[in-house]
């Protein structure tokens, strides 16, 4: 009887553990995906015009790159932008992923800003440009 009282809310503290675990997992991936994209924009790839935006969201998404879109992260979007000029050029990637949550947003009745559903989770990354 005891457990059959427990039960549920043994299932709501696990599920909700997991929704944040993997909120986390995302905004690592995330990170990684602006900084690895950020590294890319930086480094000039053989010629004298550093990647476009297109070109670095190929690099971050596709399986020729870093191939973050395997990891289920379809909403994923990359933005690169460019600032200065050499030798303090600076390549700024930005990436985008949205998060839905499993569990935690359907039990958000107060408008809790952490688990808004869907949330938008971005990393930005900003490296001088080499030649």
């Amino acid at each position: 009887m005891e457990f059959a009282i427990l039960a549920p809310v043994l299932a709501l503290l696990i599920l909700g553990g997991m929704d944040l675990g993997h909120m986390y997992y995302m905004k690592y991936l995330t990170s990684n995906a602006s900084r690895g994209g950020a590294r890319y924009a930086a480094k000039y790839t053989g010629t004298d015009a550093a990647p476009t935006s297109a070109e670095v969201s190929d690099y971050v998404k596709l399986e020729a790159g870093l191939n973050y879109s395997a990891l289920n992260l379809d909403t994923l979007t990359v933005t690169t932008t460019y600032a200065g000029s050499f030798p303090n050029k600076i390549a700024t990637v930005s990436v985008s992923a949205v998060k839905h949550w499993w569990l935690l947003g359907h039990f958000n009745f107060y408008g809790f800003e952490p688990v808004t559903d869907p949330q938008t989770l971005t990393a930005t990354t900003a490296m001088n440009v080499e030649h």
